[in-house]
């Protein structure tokens, strides 16, 4: 435990340093966690400033309507459950940015972070009130692409809604 809390104190101080982190990805155990190592150090990160299908699902304040079309969406899109897994690439090192609330930005396709790829594919969306203008303005625009050509959760209005009217535990 001390550890890990060492790695995550380590990881927000270089915040302020604005060098790169060059972490190994140890698991991918859903498209809402990932497991790194740094040096010696395991920790996990959860995808910075989105709400994912698996945070609706998970939430205790969301509707059995809304977990239920959560679990139709994944048996009518099995791929897109594994979303990540097939991004990222286990024993791969990846740029990976702690943010101060603990989340990580994963740089996983070039300059795209993992959170912009999961919105951009239609697996979540940005947070309501997201105030970093730089991945804010990022994220409307793979937002509304996701919108424009229906990609995942915009396929289906009830989902899309239960999204939508996410407001967080």
């Amino acid at each position: 435990m001390f550890s890990n809390l060492f790695i995550i104190i380590f990881l927000v101080l270089s915040l302020d340093a604005k060098e790169p982190t060059m972490a190994i990805l140890k698991n991918v155990y859903a498209n809402d966690f990932q497991q790194f190592t740094y040096h010696n150090y395991s920790f996990l990160c959860k995808p910075y400033g989105i709400v994912s299908l698996e945070d609706i699902y998970k939430s205790p304040t969301s509707s059995t309507v809304c977990k239920k079309k959560v679990i139709e969406f994944y048996i009518k899109n099995p791929n897109s459950e594994y979303f990540a897994q097939k991004l990222l690439k286990v024993s791969q090192m990846y740029h990976v940015d702690v943010q101060k609330d603990l989340t990580c930005l994963i740089f996983a396709n070039g300059m795209r972070t993992l959170s912009e790829e999961l919105i951009r594919n239609g697996l979540a969306i940005k947070k309501p009130y997201m105030k970093d203008e730089i991945y804010k303005y990022k994220f409307d625009l793979a937002q509304k692409k996701a919108r424009y050509h229906k990609t995942g959760l915009y396929k289906d209005p009830v989902l899309k809604n239960c999204m939508i009217f996410y407001k967080g535990d």
